[in-house]
């Protein structure tokens, strides 16, 4: 005489709503995985980013090449053969290194956006998609059947399937909701002082191109001519000096500027991006850990 074998009801699991919410998030997300929807999204989003902090890079890059061609402009006067050397450039150095550090902090942020996008490019390849089809059909299998029940590897599947979902999805849900608060919070700020830089780049360059370092002739003059001379050059330092002070005092001004960009980039490509990675991961030891998968009831 046969045994009695399972019947249909003692696989199915009980038709509770949380199976139903919990199936729907996971073909919704199996959708967007195979379409790559959202890291369409997401990639747009980063490459104007990554476009913007590249933009601000050269910006200041420009402003600091200018700023240190400016500083090495010396002004001589030589009355009578006996010279002094000016270099009223050495204004701009507190200027210059304050551009320096952020050019720096620019580069860095550049880095993280770009490194953003590889990851991004990597989680919508052939094999990931797979390997998020294969999970997701994991976990619905695990909801609605007791296929799995009296598996010892049921719990390593499940949290399997649970980490490479919650990898795959990681980088797009971290940048678009990166997004979703620098374009409320930051886009503004960032807009405006990038706006001050170019003015600012386009100043430095002006004064570049109107005060050329001056060389001093070294050949033997009369004494009236070398008065006369001792005299431009002496008019003419001063008027450069005053134009060195003019613009330090412009680039002080958009220094406010400069801090309002650093503490732009240090959210969008860190703070943000952090914040939102702890709560995913919060959220992440929730569903790892939740009795929803490690005590499923069935009907009899």
């Amino acid at each position: 005489m046969l045994g009695k074998g399972p019947s249909y009801m003692n696989v199915v699991r009980k038709n509770s709503p949380k199976n139903w919410v919990m199936s729907t998030l996971i073909i919704i997300l199996l959708g967007l995985g195979s379409t790559n929807t959202i890291d369409s999204i997401a990639e747009n989003k980063l490459e104007a980013s990554f476009s913007n902090a590249l933009t601000t890079f050269a910006v200041v890059r420009g402003i600091n090449a200018v700023i240190s061609v400016v500083q090495g402009t010396e002004v001589a006067i030589e009355p009578g053969g006996v010279g002094v050397i000016l270099t009223p450039g050495e204004i701009l150095d507190p200027a210059n290194d304050l551009i320096e550090r952020f050019s720096w902090i620019v580069l860095a942020a550049s880095t993280s956006l770009g490194a953003q996008i590889v990851l991004l490019k990597i989680g919508t390849t052939v094999l990931a998609n797979y390997l998020v089809i294969l999970s997701g059909s994991i976990l619905l299998i695990s909801i609605w059947t007791s296929i799995l029940a009296n598996s010892s590897w049921r719990n390593l599947l499940i949290k399997s399937a649970i980490l490479v979902i919650f990898i795959r999805f990681l980088i797009p849900i971290v940048t678009l909701a990166t997004e979703v608060v620098y374009s409320s919070i930051l886009s503004p700020t960032y807009i405006n002082s990038q706006e001050v830089l170019e003015n600012v780049e386009n100043d430095v360059q002006e004064l570049q191109a109107r005060d050329s370092s001056s060389v001093s002739d070294e050949s033997e003059e009369g004494i009236l001519s070398s008065i006369r001379r001792f005299y431009e050059r002496t008019t003419n330092s001063m008027n450069i000096s005053a134009r060195y002070k003019e613009y330090d005092q412009k680039i002080a001004g958009a220094s406010k500027h400069i801090i309002n960009l650093i503490v732009v980039f240090i959210f969008q490509t860190l703070v943000f991006p952090l914040i939102f990675l702890w709560l995913a991961i919060r959220l992440f030891s929730l569903l790892i850990n939740s009795n929803f998968w490690l005590q499923p009831t069935y009907n009899n």
